[in-house]
């Protein structure tokens, strides 16, 4: 008699939860973390052709803000940089970027990281997690 009514008390429990589901608020907040993943990738395909053909340089860690978007259970970090490329001068640059876990650490402020500059835009930047500064 017991399983009996343990399948009857699971059944009710389903009715309340299909009864409570948002499915709009669930379809909403799939596209905002589909979006925040397709950003992140971007990201990384950028960082990639820029560490190919861009100009080396570091940045100091100015400051570091979390958006609140995680991907993979990694967070997109708002960093404000100063960046020194290696033929010029320093300039200030914001950059919104996927932060692996691991290097959370390497991102406070008065930091320094290697970066890769696009050649023809000085405000794409990207952190070349692989060069120790």
């Amino acid at each position: 008699m017991g399983f009996f009514k343990d399948v009857h008390q699971l059944n009710k429990m389903g009715k309340e939860a299909s009864n409570n589901w948002d499915a709009q608020g669930q379809r909403a907040a799939g596209m905002e973390r589909m979006a925040a993943a397709q950003q992140a990738m971007a990201a990384q395909n950028q960082a990639l052709k820029l560490a190919a053909d861009g100009i080396a340089g570091t940045a100091s860690v100015l400051e570091a803000r979390q958006t609140g978007a995680l991907v993979n259970f990694d967070p997109m970090v708002s960093l404000d940089l100063l960046v020194t490329p290696s033929d010029g001068p320093p300039y200030p640059v914001t950059v919104e970027l996927l932060v692996p876990q691991v290097n959370l650490g390497r991102i406070q402020p008065g930091s320094n990281v290697g970066v890769s500059i696009a050649r023809d835009d000085r405000s794409t930047v990207a952190i070349d997690w692989m060069r120790v500064v």
